[in-house]
């Protein structure tokens, strides 16, 4: 056999090498992607209340855009807070989402700050066509929550601890999964 007649290596990968590299590309994307978002939100949640049960809230007593009372925890069930400025696009979009959570199983809990006069909060409501009570809140209320963004959402036990919180839109499917592990 002559020398000059030896097999020579292809110089393209085979198929099945191709496509391991680029599933490992995607891969490598997908968690450089989930690594951005997580650190998105832990940049947005660094100043909120921490959610790890070492934060009690007490159950403070509100008047409703209606001018009732209520107090803000369940004896019975979690309680999901969503504080909203009447200006916020974002809380526009998504405070309606707070409708697909079951009202048997999760206290739903809505609190308007940030506004000049109630009228404010009123519009919003009539606009965005909000189903339940809204609570009016206040600098106070920003200040007890650690509100520095909108929609901020806390979850809470029955005894006021904090065990979740989130801040920006938030999907039903989101909504429901916070409330579902808490």
């Amino acid at each position: 056999m002559p020398k000059n007649s030896s097999i020579k290596p292809s110089a393209e990968p085979s198929s099945a090498i191709k496509k391991a590299k680029t599933l490992r590309g995607y891969a490598f994307e997908i968690v450089m992607v989930c690594v951005v978002v997580g650190a998105i939100f832990a940049f947005q949640q660094r100043n909120m209340l921490p959610s790890d049960g070492s934060v009690t809230l007490p159950n403070t007593q509100f008047v409703t855009l209606a001018g009732n009372t209520r107090m803000l925890l369940a004896d019975d069930k979690p309680t999901l807070v969503y504080i909203f400025a009447p200006w916020c696009s974002i809380c526009r979009l998504s405070i309606n989402n707070l409708d697909s959570l079951d009202p048997n199983k999760v206290n739903i809990v809505r609190i308007g700050v940030d506004y000049q006069h109630a009228e404010e909060l009123s519009e919003f409501v009539r606009d965005v066509g909000v189903q339940g009570d809204v609570l009016l809140g206040n600098r106070q209320t920003m200040q007890d929550f650690k509100v520095t963004a909108f929609p901020s959402i806390y979850i809470l036990q029955p005894n006021g601890s904090v065990v979740g919180r989130s801040v920006g839109y938030t999907t039903s499917l989101g909504l429901k999964l916070r409330t579902a592990f808490e």
